[in-house]
């Protein structure tokens, strides 16, 4: 294991720094521990120096920054069998610094800096995907047009490096679990008329490279447009989209052996959720793909749908919920045509495996699940998921998408495993929180007919600490 000694360095003092910060805050939780509602402590006093500062004529700066550390523990987690040593220990460290220029509502500028590491990781082949050196992960020019009725831009474009979130998360995210993130170079409009907010955008993913700048080098690109409906009573929110995903630059390989060519590939679908009887909550989301992709048709969905029931203790809730989820696979891979789900830039952490071994691809997620809020700023979380193939030809991917284990015959069977989350968070306030847990996978029958053969659990245990300012 070969770590740079001064950049090693350089980065302890900047923990022991953060750690300060930290006991600082701790010491003070005392004194806010019945106050959550106030977003202003215990770093407000410091930071209100370089907050919506004047610079001149109206025109304001801020000065921001978040750390995010993670002590973890993974076992068994690359293949899945005692045989061989696969114990890693890490540390996962994140931290961001960004400057906000101003003119009231109507001009802004944004520019973050980032740099990812992970320490103490065993020497593994390829490159890091937890690891990105200093760069600048957004930097974005906004302007806000239309006053609407309460003199707030009612159109807003924005272009330039920047994080994109669309619904819950699921074809768009800024992937907050993983290390580096997850950014675009793009532009978006966003406009609100009476009752609605469209947003349409287009770019491509920004490649993110440890030893030298991020760049725009993606070939695949995408275009879309997402309705929202506002204002629907009782709280309840109703989405439909539309996204052009084509990549013209690559020759894919298809099934066949004469199926080469681009890809291009039409999502659209939509999204609902809210509240009903009081106590009652749901979650639904639909994905549907046609396209081509090296000569094959692409016909794919994905749905979700959750259903969850709260009951209030006082001040204290516990949430049971039930989710279930379907991400298509291909029936048959050699007839020229692909029916497996491809998730785009979903969030690889939120929906399935928080070991990140279940992605949205040839996947059936049964999941329930239980959330306690059980004393002032905490939250305890219990997901439990059942995986199974969708189908039996088609591999059992990760959640970076790379297939893990696959049966070509199906002889496998569709069982992949169960996966048991288990996470508590403390949040003192909004620049401040703690969470700890364990996950533990235990791969079905299909990790016993492939691969390697081995079906050992595959476990990590975290502690993971975020500081804002």
């Amino acid at each position: 294991m070969n770590i740079d000694k001064s950049d090693f360095h350089l980065r302890l003092s900047a923990f022991i720094c953060g750690s300060i910060l930290l006991s600082s805050a701790l010491h003070a939780a005392g004194d806010y521990q019945e106050k959550l509602d106030r977003p202003d402590i215990p770093f407000s006093d410091a930071a209100r120096a370089v907050k919506n500062r004047e610079i001149a004529g109206g025109v304001e700066f801020s000065l921001g920054g978040s750390l995010q550390h993670r002590y973890q523990a993974l076992d068994n987690r690359r293949d899945f069998t005692y045989r061989q040593n696969d114990e890693d220990f890490s540390i996962l460290a994140r931290e961001r610094v960004n400057l906000d220029i101003h003119y009231q509502q109507f001009v802004k500028v944004c520019i973050e800096a980032q740099d990812a590491h992970e320490f103490f990781r065993d020497r593994l082949p390829g490159t890091n995907p937890n690891e990105n050196s200093l760069d600048i992960y957004q930097a974005y020019g906004e302007i806000g047009l239309l006053l609407d009725i309460v003199d707030k831009p009612a159109l807003v474009l924005r272009a330039g490096r920047q994080e994109f979130v669309l619904g819950q998360g699921h074809i768009f995210s800024s992937n907050d679990w993983l290390n580096q993130g997850q950014n675009f170079d793009m532009v978006r409009a966003i406009w609100r008329p009476d009752g609605f907010q469209i947003d349409a955008f287009a770019g491509w993913p920004v490649v993110q490279d440890h030893r030298n700048a991020d760049s725009p080098s993606s070939h695949r690109n995408f275009a879309g447009a997402n309705l929202k409906a506002l204002g629907i009573p009782h709280g309840h929110t109703v989405e439909g989209f539309a996204i052009y995903t084509w990549n013209e630059k690559i020759d894919f390989v298809g099934e066949l052996p004469e199926q080469r060519g681009p890809e291009r590939v039409l999502s659209f679908g939509g999204r609902a959720d809210g509240k009903f009887l009081q106590r009652f909550d749901y979650n639904l989301d639909f994905t549907y793909q046609v396209g081509e992709r090296a000569e094959m048709d692409v016909n794919a969905f994905d749905a979700y749908a959750e259903l969850g029931y709260t009951l209030p203790l006082d001040w204290r809730t516990v949430r049971f919920a039930f989710a279930y989820s379907v991400a298509s696979g291909d029936e048959n891979p050699d007839d020229g045509r692909t029916q497996t789900f491809d998730p785009l830039f979903g969030d690889q952490f939120k929906f399935h495996s928080k070991l990140l071994v279940a992605g949205a691809r040839n996947l059936e997620d049964i999941n329930p699940k239980v959330h306690f809020r059980v004393w002032r700023g905490g939250l305890i979380e219990i997901d439990y998921h059942i995986f199974y193939l969708n189908q039996a030809k088609d591999a059992f991917y990760a959640a970076n998408g790379r297939p893990s284990r696959r049966n070509v015959s199906g002889q496998g069977g569709r069982n992949a495993g169960r996966e048991f989350d288990f996470q508590v968070t403390h949040t003192f306030h909004e620049n401040l929180s703690v969470t700890g847990g364990v996950f533990l996978f235990q791969p079905g029958r299909l990790f016993d007919q492939s691969g390697n053969r081995g079906d050992d659990l595959a476990r990590s245990f975290f502690v993971m600490v975020r500081v804002g300012f």
